[in-house]
């Protein structure tokens, strides 16, 4: 069996796409999950002002998240959420090791 780790993750969305937050968080849930990861937790995300412009955007959406994952599919999951344009920054870190 392999070793899955706590993580907590942190995402900027962007706040003026049209389908709103709820589907950028659907979209960022199907990342976790398609990598070996689950869910555990999660806020809902809330605007704010941003310390300096990302991709000329003032304002964004924080979205924090709790979840299980393998500590090799991090990597996968970080790649793909800089694909994913909707999503300005991503953080991920470990809560227990």
């Amino acid at each position: 069996m392999k070793k899955t780790r706590i993580y907590s993750g942190l995402f900027i969305v962007d706040p003026d796409r049209e389908e709103g937050s709820e589907a950028i968080e659907k979209d960022i849930k199907a990342i976790i999950t398609g990598n070996t990861g689950s869910v555990v937790g999660e806020k809902a995300t809330v605007k704010k002002r941003l310390a300096f412009p990302m991709n000329k955007k003032e304002e964004g959406g924080y979205y924090e998240i709790t979840f299980k994952a393998e500590p090799l599919a991090i990597e996968k999951i970080t790649r793909l959420c800089k694909i994913n344009t909707d999503i300005l920054r991503t953080f991920i870190d470990v809560i227990n090791a």
